[in-house]
């Protein structure tokens, strides 16, 4: 804790405090536990270019989501030899959002990378704007449980699977894989135990017509360990090692796109109470930080990061607010806090993963500063 206060006096607040270590055991948990899964790295969750470096030295590949981020990417592989660095983006990039700009794919298209499709219209795109590209078909499954739902918005039906790959092919184009997505932060193990059945079915559908695909890539929605209550990931781990086994030969190459469970953990933000104020009774303190910056993840991530004091003493329930001018900027309405003073300082744990990313400038207030420790 003291580490924390001097961080935060040194470089003011708020502050949010990346730990490279925690970024290092994660990825070592993940590969551990799931030796036959190639763990490329969602950048979304964290697209900070020190995390991206220092995933990159551990080996890890990328999914990428815009053509920024695969520049966050590029950048620590633009010094090798152009042969070295397409083998790289080809080997260890993934481009796993299935809409595109099309100017976008017209940029990809020299780096030959996956993408992922689940439409035919994107296809289309793909087909004229990114010939060279490796294809990867994204399916709909159960996201049941998850704590961020996507099937609504991505994914072919399964009983579609066949028949966009099929196009692909007669399209001049080349399906390499499979993939789907449970949810964000998963913790219904029994979607991923259906989704790997899905495809399995449509891996020996597609055989059948003579189109033998190669690659699965079972997305994200890894568990992190946000509280007590999380499930296990070695019991999930265990799980999806037994059905690679059961339904899929050894070759086909299994991919995945861990982001929150690499760094959801790695984060801590420290930030300051600006006011304070008694409001119907309750006491309501507003912090430097809000919902428009490094809370952004109580909004659309759906996330609580309970706060924490520094100073001691019997806690009763107050709202925390951010310090802009929007009631919309709620960070919570009951928590447990100490009676504290404007300029006391406060912590939230677990804060990296879909946090920082979202950060505005709404009201002119930029977002926390980033400190990375043990690099």
């Amino acid at each position: 804790m003291e580490e924390l206060q001097k961080i935060a006096k040194v470089n003011g607040t708020p502050v949010l405090i990346i730990d490279h270590e925690k970024i290092r055991q994660n990825y070592r948990e993940f590969k551990e536990n799931l030796p036959r899964v190639q763990a490329y790295y969602a950048v979304k969750a964290n697209s900070d270019p020190e995390i991206v470096k220092t995933l990159y030295e551990l080996g890890s590949s990328f999914d990428v989501a815009s053509f920024p981020e695969f520049m966050v990417v590029y950048e620590n592989i633009k010094h090798l030899p152009e042969k070295e660095r397409q083998d790289f983006i080809w080997d260890k990039i993934i481009y796993a959002n299935t809409i595109k700009q099309e100017e976008t794919l017209r940029k990809l298209d020299q780096y030959k990378p996956l993408v992922t499709y689940d439409n035919v219209e994107e296809l289309k795109k793909i087909r004229e704007h990114c010939p060279h590209a490796g294809l990867v078909l994204r399916i709909r499954v159960p996201n049941t449980g998850s704590m961020v739902e996507l099937s609504s918005k991505f994914g072919a039906h399964p009983g579609e699977a066949v028949d966009l790959i099929e196009e692909a092919f007669r399209s001049g184009v080349v399906v390499e894989g499979i993939s789907f997505h449970v949810g964000s932060q998963c913790n219904n193990f029994e979607n991923y135990i259906q989704a790997l059945q899905l495809s399995a079915s449509i891996f020996k559908e597609a055989e059948s017509r003579g189109h033998r695909i190669k690659i699965l890539d079972i997305g994200g929605g890894f568990p992190a360990k946000y509280h007590n209550k999380v499930k296990s990931f070695k019991t999930l781990a265990r799980k999806l090692n037994s059905e690679f086994k059961r339904l899929f030969p050894d070759d086909i190459e299994i991919l995945a796109e861990p982001g929150r469970f690499i760094v959801a953990t790695t984060g801590t933000l420290v930030t300051k109470i600006i006011g304070k104020a008694v409001r119907d009774g309750k006491t309501c303190y507003y912090l430097d930080d809000g919902v428009y910056h490094t809370f952004s993840g109580v909004v659309f991530d759906h996330c609580r990061y309970p706060l924490k004091a520094f100073k001691e003493g019997e806690k009763k329930i107050s709202s925390v607010f951010g310090p802009t001018c929007d009631a919309f900027d709620t960070i919570s309405i009951a928590e447990e806090l100490p009676e504290l003073e404007i300029n006391d300082l406060l912590y939230a744990e677990n804060i990296g993963a879909y946090s920082i990313a979202s950060s505005t400038y709404f009201n002119g207030f930029p977002p926390a500063k980033i400190i990375h420790i043990n690099k």
